[in-house]
């Protein structure tokens, strides 16, 4: 703004400078006609004319002189013979104009029968003009400088008015630590500052998912992965107890585990780091009825029966994903639900989406939430809590159906090629 400011300054004063001294010296020239015109007045029209009354009127430093139609000085200071000036007085006429460097007037004072004139001729000294344009001058640098000064202040203070949001934005990013609330800085009203206000919120809350989801990996990987790890250890032990005639059954049980145990570490990693997750397709069905065998011996162990109802659906899925889902709710159901437990998938009349619906006998936890981190079943509400954001990650929904017994309801997009029920 100060340089801005400078040039216009300096733009401005060029034919401002010109100007004063164009309207200086233009009432210079009337000043001095009208002095010449005052002391010519003190002349007589006729008879001897006194050189007393060659004063002058409003400066000192006007020098004043009388010339006789012949052009000769009678008296006053002037030169002694009539410059052009004078001699376009006597003809009769007002006249001006500049002597050297000094600024000079006539005036015809009495006319002669022949036509010519005696002529009062009125000299100003260069120095006043000059004092005077100067004087001009120095006002005008003054309040050029007072209008820079000003530029300055108002710069400064537009400066710190943009830079205060980013002072506040900078001191909010500084102190926002994840799980420390910290309010951010109100809006400014100027675009720019507000579009970089809403990025670094987007930054920020993309952030701080990022952090929970990573910090939440480590509560969801100890439940899920506490299963297979188990399902390997009772296999290996039951095996030393009693070794089967073929030994290589063992190992590919262990293998099977080791395979669900790969699988659900890289389910839980895309969605602690919230990856984008490729999609097949696949028959739901027969995806169900696969993890449903899984689970068949720990329900016999508890003198209970898994039923898959449904006919083949070929859809795009995640297959790790709703693999995940499925034996996290079967687990759930085991553990905590009572009677026979009942897989059934189908396309809801109507309606585009999947369904799986995973039903017991059992009472509905509807006194509490089963999504919850914890719960009263000591902790196993987490797996539930992880199954519902597998889910949601795929697109779909986990629900509580609100029924006496308990039957969970995982929702999928169907695509084009899921027939109607």
């Amino acid at each position: 703004m100060i340089a801005v400011t400078v040039l216009a300054i300096s733009a401005f004063s060029v034919p401002a400078a010109l100007a004063i001294r164009s309207a200086q010296q233009r009432g210079e020239l009337l000043e001095l006609q009208r002095e010449a015109s005052i002391v010519a007045n003190r002349i007589p029209a006729s008879g001897p004319i006194d050189a007393s009354v060659l004063q002058p009127v409003s400066s000192a430093e006007h020098r004043l002189g009388l010339y006789a139609p012949d052009g000769t000085l009678l008296g006053g200071t002037g030169p002694s013979l009539a410059d052009q000036i004078v001699r376009l007085a006597i003809a009769g006429n007002f006249a001006e104009g500049y002597v050297g460097t000094d600024l000079v007037a006539a005036v015809p004072v009495r006319t002669e029968p022949n036509g010519a004139s005696f002529v009062m001729r009125i000299e100003a000294p260069r120095s006043a003009s000059r004092g005077r344009f100067l004087r001009s001058m120095v006002i005008l640098a003054v309040a050029g400088l007072g209008v820079l000064v000003i530029s300055g202040f108002v710069g400064m203070w537009l400066a710190r008015r943009l830079n205060r949001p980013i002072d506040e934005l900078r001191r909010w990013a500084s102190a926002a630590r994840p799980g420390r609330v910290v309010l951010p800085p109100e809006p400014t009203g100027i675009a720019e500052l507000d579009a970089l206000r809403d990025e670094l919120l987007a930054d920020r809350s993309y952030i701080d998912e990022l952090v929970r989801r990573e910090r939440s990996f480590s509560s969801h990987v100890s439940h899920q992965l506490r299963t297979p790890v188990a399902a390997m250890r009772v296999a290996v032990e039951t095996e030393l107890a009693a070794p089967r005639p073929d030994r290589a059954t063992v190992l590919e049980e262990s293998l099977g585990q080791l395979d669900r145990l790969e699988s659900t570490i890289t389910s839980l990693l895309a969605l602690a780091r919230d990856t984008d997750r490729p999609t097949i397709d696949a028959d739901l069905t027969d995806l169900v009825a696969e993890r449903v065998g899984g689970w068949r011996s720990a329900a016999m162990a508890r003198h209970r029966t898994i039923t898959v109802v449904g006919q083949s659906l070929v859809l795009p899925i995640d297959v790790d994903a709703v693999g995940h889902i499925v034996d996290v709710v079967l687990e759930n159901s085991i553990r905590h639900g009572s009677g026979a437990i009942t897989v059934e998938v189908v396309t809801l009349r109507g309606d585009v989406d999947v369904v799986v619906d995973i039903s017991d006998e059992g009472h509905a936890p509807h006194e509490r939430d089963p999504f919850a981190d914890r719960g009263s079943d000591s902790g196993h509400g987490i797996g539930l809590r992880l199954a519902r954001s597998l889910a949601e990650a795929c697109g779909g929904e986990l629900e509580l159906l609100p029924s006496s017994t308990t039957t969970f309801r995982l929702r999928l997009p169907g695509g084009d090629s899921a027939p109607a029920a």
